[in-house]
């Protein structure tokens, strides 16, 4: 299936590490984690001189980052780690990065492309 969203580039093999990300609202550093005690991914989002903004989001699938947390300096972006094909039902080393990607909600109302 093609993708329909912009997407954020992840490497869960390379975790844990940093990358710049620009989005229309900022650049950002964001650092990626894998826990593997609790099984989740985190995300740390911090300005491009290193200062944190929040730290240690999981990612959920189908739940938007930093839903209900009004923080100055976030991203304006909605970002969903999300499988456009819907057939994922969780997030693991397996479908991150490959089918669930983290993916801007950029696009209006009533434009997805529906199967």
């Amino acid at each position: 299936m093609m993708t329909v969203h912009d997407t954020i580039p992840i490497e869960p093999d390379d975790m844990p590490y940093n990358r710049q990300v620009d989005l229309d609202s900022g650049s950002y550093i964001f650092g990626f984690q894998w826990n593997e005690i609790d099984r989740t991914f985190t995300i740390d989002v911090s300005t491009l001189d290193g200062v944190a903004i929040r730290q240690g989001e999981v990612l959920v699938l189908n739940q938007p980052l930093w839903r209900n947390i009004n923080i100055d300096g976030l991203p304006a972006e909605t970002i969903i780690p999300l499988d456009e094909s819907g057939n994922e039902i969780e997030i693991d080393p397996g479908n991150l990065g490959d089918t669930v990607n983290l993916c801007i909600d950029d696009i209006p109302d009533g434009e997805a492309i529906n199967d």
